[in-house]
């Protein structure tokens, strides 16, 4: 690294599972007390449904859908201070009840890479049985940096999810039914929030951030079993798809107009990923961390808890458990990388996986399927820049 510039420490398994046990316990007592993130969930919410609804006719329909992709059927809270309050007691009781798990930085790498091959149509083959468990929070090992169609930077440290839930569908709009059973999921971000009024009022207020901040909560609706459940299933993701392109439009020309100030130094440590154009990036990193755990080509393994972590634990009324995330096939044909050899690497790289949606005749449905990926070189070494992965579609 140049000098001057502070050494990153090399990760553990040790040290990995403790910051994500205090994260998390950190995120959730934030979430509870922080007086100043509820304004801020708040002001989102806000300012999510009025960009939205400036472009719509029918402004109660677009609120009605904003609830119903967080889960929430009618009647509706009165305001959106109240949605906020109830938006953060569910995420912290549901993040204090998750299970949780922490990715390797070669696990991420491929995580990344395979989410990358997933398109919407991928998307609505998932199925309940396809989550490691009913609920989950995975902590990454680095932030996610990726460039909304706006142009904004979002740094994710950490997803979540739970099942079962459901989409409940609005009336008067053309569906079929009540709701839509699917997944909830949720983003969290770093702590250093790109607005300078909140991050000032923070400090003003002596609140001490935590690690890891809620950013956005959303369900992905399970794959329609019926033709019903299809009708609402593609009618739901074409009315949202609509909405939240004009956001993204919306908001763009709010920060020409503002000039808002990004300081792209915060986000020079990770690369940007430019592949959010429909706001599903997050969707198709946890669909693709499930399927490369169900395929154990993501390995887990128990981070053991000391006296103290469990007491701290117990304390918060969480499971000190964490379970790691490894890439299994860690060298050339799914091979472990030796540790010594003949060769000596200087770099690691990731090489090409493919992916297949693969008919099971005994289920009688699709499922995505990874071949590969496999890593070359020293995985001590430094992650060499160069080919992205790709994905192949048949």
């Amino acid at each position: 690294m140049a000098t001057g510039k502070q050494r990153e420490k090399a990760w553990s398994l040790a040290a990995a599972a403790r910051a994500a046990r205090e994260a998390r316990i950190a995120a959730i007592r934030y979430m509870r007390e922080a007086a100043i993130e509820r304004e801020w969930q708040a002001a989102v919410l806000s300012y999510g449904h009025q960009s939205r609804a400036v472009h719509s006719d029918d402004p109660d329909g677009d609120r009605a859908l904003l609830f119903a992709t967080m889960g929430y059927p009618p009647p509706f809270p009165d305001g959106w201070d109240q949605a906020s309050a109830m938006m953060l007691a569910d995420e912290a009781r549901y993040l204090a009840g998750a299970d949780l798990y922490v990715l390797t930085p070669q696990m991420l790498d491929v995580v990344i890479a395979a989410a990358q091959s997933l398109t919407f149509a991928d998307l609505a083959l998932l199925r309940e049985d396809d989550l490691p468990s009913p609920s989950g929070a995975v902590v990454l090992p680095r932030p996610l940096v990726t460039r909304h169609p706006s142009g904004s930077l979002l740094r994710e440290i950490a997803f979540t999810w739970r099942s079962p839930s459901q989409v409940p569908l609005p009336g008067g709009m053309g569906f079929g039914r009540a709701g839509l059973p699917a997944v909830r999921m949720s983003g969290y971000t770093t702590a250093a929030r790109p607005s300078r009024g909140f991050m000032q009022a923070a400090r003003a207020q002596h609140v001490a951030l935590p690690p890891m901040l809620l950013e956005v909560v959303w369900s992905l609706p399970l794959h329609p079993d019926t033709p019903g459940q299809a009708h609402d299933y593609d009618r739901l993701s074409a009315a949202l798809r609509g909405l939240n392109a004009a956001y993204w439009q919306d908001e763009a020309r709010s920060r020409e107009a503002a000039k808002l100030d990004q300081a792209a130094g915060e986000y020079a440590s990770g690369a940007i990923l430019d592949q959010d154009q429909d706001g599903t990036l997050g969707s198709r990193f946890l669909y693709a961390f499930w399927r490369l755990c169900e395929q154990q080509i993501g390995t887990m393994q128990a981070a053991p808890a000391g006296h103290s972590a469990q007491v701290t634990a117990a304390r918060a009324g969480v499971n000190p458990d964490v379970r790691v995330v490894a890439l299994r096939r860690a060298g050339p044909s799914g091979r472990p990388a030796a540790q010594a050899g003949p060769h000596q690497w200087h770099h690691h790289w990731l090489v090409r996986m493919h992916k297949v949606r693969q008919w099971y005749p005994s289920l009688q449905q699709h499922k995505v399927i990874y071949r590969g990926p496999f890593v070359k070189g020293d995985t001590a070494k430094p992650l060499l820049a160069g080919e992205v992965v790709r994905g192949l579609v048949r």
